[in-house]
């Protein structure tokens, strides 16, 4: 498999911009400020290329970051020590390819012995089953629920232990 995972810059932001948007309600929406943000916060910002194009994209936090996602402040009150998965997003054309797996596997080889969770949440209303499945066979179990967005969503709490 051809495919290559590089650190995202500003560079990238305008890609990751585009397909976060064209992701919604799977995930939510996105401006070049707060992807500015994550450049600076985000202990794992990704770019996934096949063929020499970007593909996909991954966001994951470690604790104790200044972030006011409702989602990372249940993880960072649930768990001390974890990876937070914001966002893994690839365009609609490179699903289902493996990519997913890759790269999880490289985000675990890279926080190999430095955490005990990696952490994400997944929209249970709406239900995106997609994601929930592909957590579910890579080993995520769910450890807890919550409404967001004032009801009009609610998540599931996926984590998959490290340790």
């Amino acid at each position: 498999m051809n495919y290559n995972i590089t650190t995202a810059n500003e560079r990238d932001l305008d890609f990751v911009l585009s397909l976060n948007q064209r992701s919604i309600p799977a995930v939510s929406h996105l401006n070049l400020l707060k992807l500015k943000y994550f450049l600076e916060i985000s202990s794992y910002f990704k770019i996934f290329s096949f063929e020499n194009k970007p593909v996909g994209f991954l966001i994951a936090l470690l604790p104790g970051q200044d972030y006011s996602s409702e989602n990372y402040q249940w993880v960072d009150s649930n768990f001390n020590s974890f990876l937070y998965i914001d966002r893994i997003i690839f365009d609609v054309n490179h699903r289902r390819k493996g990519f997913g797996v890759c790269f999880y596997n490289h985000l675990l080889k890279t926080f190999h012995k430095k955490i005990e969770n990696i952490a994400c949440e997944v929209n249970i209303k709406p239900y995106n089953n997609d994601s929930i499945e592909f957590h579910k066979k890579y080993g995520f179990t769910v450890a807890g629920e919550q409404d967001t967005e004032s009801g009009k969503k609610r998540v599931a709490y996926m984590i998959y232990k490290i340790i």
